[in-house]
């Protein structure tokens, strides 16, 4: 693979090459820029998982194809599907697929089969120049697979594994001519759970088709469908006390006396009639069209529609006064629609004698959004042997709140950016956007019969500047300053209260290199960075009763990841982070200081180590993995911590006459652990145990 470096310079920069062999670091990413820089030409950490790498770690979703890229945390909170950590900010990250962001887009995300991508784009740090509003820590480009001209063949896949896992899949490129392709994606997975009566499944459908006329119009059409249904979900585990607890394990600590019982690691809260599914469908068109030698203009446009279901019990809390688990009944419903136009010319040529890459654009977009919501009284079960019971008739006795509200948010965005080539080894990299988006909310109130209706115009400014240096042609050192804006709380989802409230700001530094050496066999990234958001919604030291903007949170650290090929049959990645992320100023209700406190769900360590070895005399792979996060805590207050933990896989595949069969083991040491949490401080969502699994890959 070869990347067309930015430090050329001759009389005619388009024709000047110098080549720079790399595996990943060659990568183009829009989730990075509209420039069409590599990955070596890009003054931020940006991580590319491709298919290759998601298969050979045996990763089955979204959360776990997260959770396999360095520096990022993701946990299974059923309300906020794939829930990411980056850099100690907690879902303060832009989710995109195939590029298209939308506002609020937690809200849309749900736990995807990673068979359907063709890869994940991350860039860590703030990303507001390419992604809009929200992206403080980082932006996920979620990218399906395309249509390619001249490639004809596919892939089918199928496995069955422990908790009654199954998954098949299929992938098909058809070339038609030398000017069309078509590109068929098609997976189902079902799985019964490692939590008891958690059964589920899920099917995605893609179709997408290429039309290349002529070397300067390239267009493509696609359709994506996707859904899911779980019986009665798992919404985590609830810690009880120590007293009470039948096999209290170590891995819960702090001043709030509660322990994780492994004694209740099956059980499940849930109402026994609970639902949870979704049905998705994302249109998209896409053009690319070559104007002259240097300009090109790109059109995207997305239609999406959503309709997603939440009927449970999914929010557990112990009660000491009793002993037992207070359930609390949830009804919400999501009716989701969403349009976006987004158009940008694109230049890349000479400026001065040095050659310069220029985007402009505006982006335009439409959100209908809807939801019922309903928030049940408490009712008690015993911890060990709930009785798990129906869901609650919708009444003002069962529900304290009961609202429908509509909310839509219009938004305009205006943005450029710009690379430019000081001398052959010298970029500088700068990008400006203004955002104007605003929101209308309609709260109907059912139970106090009173209908409330405002809005809020947004106008937030974000820009970057940074430099890339080339000391060598294959080893660059980078620096960028980075701005970025977030709204206090989800749009749909704010209150009106809160909507009087700015957009919060930030701003981040970061520097780093990125090397490969000794023929490409070793590759090496490293950065050490600081961010800090600054107008967080904290409490007046005066009054502690008024909510006011003044807080700050922030987060330095350092990421290293280093791939080593030593021979052609051995290969092994490692990554490392090291955070210290903390709160500069809260104040919350009761005028209670989590000033220094760190942020929930912010493990200070994360590693992971991927080794492979493919011998010539077999036909075998092997390949193992570890993956370290550390300890993290479930709310402000920092009086309940999570132990880390460490996790080991292991896969021997064979290449066999009929295709890849592959047994794979997750978890293999068996630990007992919990990854996430949410809701209620005192409730954690339990890790998988040991599992196995056989699987059958062929490509045709």
């Amino acid at each position: 693979m070869s990347l067309s470096p930015f430090l050329a310079q001759a009389d005619d920069v388009q024709d000047t090459i110098i080549v720079i062999s790399q595996r990943h670091l060659s990568k183009e990413t829009e989730v990075a820029s509209r420039l069409g820089l590599g990955l070596y030409e890009t003054p931020a950490t940006v991580d590319v998982l491709t298919q290759d790498d998601l298969q050979q770690q045996g990763t089955r979703t979204a959360i776990e194809a997260l959770n396999s890229a360095p520096g990022l945390a993701s946990g299974n909170l059923p309300g906020s599907v794939a829930s990411v950590s980056v850099r100690g900010f907690h879902r303060a990250v832009n989710y995109l697929y195939d590029g298209v962001r939308q506002a609020n887009s937690d809200a849309g995300m749900r736990d995807y089969d990673s068979w359907m991508f063709e890869r994940v784009e991350v860039i860590k740090g703030p990303a507001s120049v390419t992604s809009g509003e929200g992206a403080l820590a980082g932006a996920i480009n979620f990218v399906p697979r395309q249509p390619k001209l001249g490639q004809h063949g596919g892939e089918v896949f199928a496995s069955y594994g422990s908790h009654g896992t199954a998954r098949v899949a299929g992938d098909l490129n058809l070339p038609f001519g030398d000017k069309v392709a078509l590109r068929a994606d098609l997976s189902y997975a079902q799985s019964a759970g490692w939590i008891d009566n958690t059964d589920s499944e899920k099917i995605a459908g893609r179709l997408a088709l290429l039309i290349q006329p002529s070397d300067k119009l390239s267009v493509t059409v696609s359709a994506d469908r996707f859904g899911d249904q779980f019986d009665t979900a798992y919404y985590g585990t609830p810690l009880v006390s120590a007293e009470i607890a039948r096999n209290p394990s170590d891995i819960v600590s702090g001043s709030a006396g509660l322990v994780l019982d492994e004694a209740m690691q099956e059980t499940n809260f849930n109402v026994t009639d609970g639902d949870m599914d979704s049905e998705t469908t994302w249109l998209r068109a896409r053009a690319d069209y070559q104007l002259s030698a240097n300009w090109t203009l790109v059109s995207d446009t997305s239609w999406y529609t959503s309709d997603r279901k939440w009927i449970d019990a999914d929010e557990y809390s112990f009660n000491a006064g009793n002993g037992l688990i207070d359930r609390f009944a949830t009804h919400i419903t999501h009716d989701h629609q969403y349009w976006s136009e987004r158009l940008h010319f694109a230049f890349d040529g000479d400026l001065l004698g040095r050659r310069n890459r220029f985007t402009v654009g505006i982006e335009v977009s439409d959100t209908d959004f809807f939801t019922e919501r309903r928030f049940g009284t408490a009712t008690s079960t015993d911890p060990f042997n709930p009785a798990r019971s129906v869901f609650p008739p919708e009444d003002p006795l069962n529900f304290t709140t009961r609202q429908d509200v509509t909310a839509d948010v219009k938004s305009v965005a205006y943005f450029a950016e710009d690379a430019y080539n000081l001398t052959p080894k010298w970029l500088i990299v700068g990008g400006l956007r203004l955002d104007t988006f605003n929101l209308d909310r309609k709260v109907d109130d059912l139970n106090a019969d009173e209908v409330s209706i405002y809005g809020r115009d947004y106008d937030p400014v974000t820009w970057r500047i940074g430099t890339v240096y080339s000391v060598r042609p294959t080893t660059q050192l980078y620096a960028q300053y980075t701005s970025a804006a977030t709204p206090v709380t989800g749009l749909f989802f704010m209150s009106s209260s809160r909507a009087a409230f700015d957009v919060t700001t930030g701003d981040s530094f970061e520097f780093g290199i990125k090397s490969s050496m000794l023929d490409d066999r070793l590759q090496l990234t490293a950065s050490l960075y600081a961010i800090t958001q600054n107008d967080i919604l904290t409490r007046d030291p005066i009054d502690p009763s008024l909510t006011i903007q003044g807080g700050r949170q922030g987060s330095e650290g350092a990421e290293l990841t280093v791939s080593w090929r030593p021979t052609d049959e051995w290969s092994a990645t490692l990554s490392g982070t090291i955070l210290n992320a903390e709160f500069d100023e809260l104040i919350e209700g009761g005028g209670l200081d989590r000033s220094g406190n760190r942020p929930p769900n912010s493990p200070e360590h994360l590693a992971d180590l991927v080794v492979a070895y493919v011998p010539r005399a077999l036909p075998l792979s092997f390949t193992g993995s570890v993956r370290h996060n550390g300890d993290f805590f479930t709310s402000n207050a920092n009086d309940v911590k999570v132990g880390g933990f460490t996790l080991v896989d292991a896969a021997v595949s064979w290449e066999a006459p009929l295709g890849r069969l592959t047994l794979r083991g997750r978890n293999l040491t068996d630990e007992f652990y919990a990854d996430w949490s949410g809701y209620a401080s005192g409730l954690v969502f339990v890790g998988e145990p040991r599992s196995v699994e056989l699987s059958l890959s062929r490509e045709f």
